[in-house]
């Protein structure tokens, strides 16, 4: 399994959380999401599914995101 975690952008409330998380869990490859409001991230689990189709999931749920690199991320 591979983590990747997503900054998010314009997350306003929990039903902003619940939309980016459905999205996300229809990706093919992702086997769990962890979204967090306060941090505007997601913490996604899967098994190799690309940083394009995690952010492309994201952005057809009505966000911007990218990929958070490095230790302190």
């Amino acid at each position: 399994m591979t983590k990747t975690t997503l900054k998010i952008e314009g997350m306003m409330c929990e039903g902003c959380v619940k939309t980016v998380r459905e999205s996300l869990e229809k990706t093919d490859g992702v086997t769990s999401v962890d979204v967090n409001l306060k941090k505007g991230t997601a913490v996604v689990e899967h098994d190799g599914t690309s940083d394009e189709a995690l952010i492309r999931a994201v952005v057809d749920a009505g966000f911007r995101a990218s990929v958070k690199h490095g230790l302190f991320s």
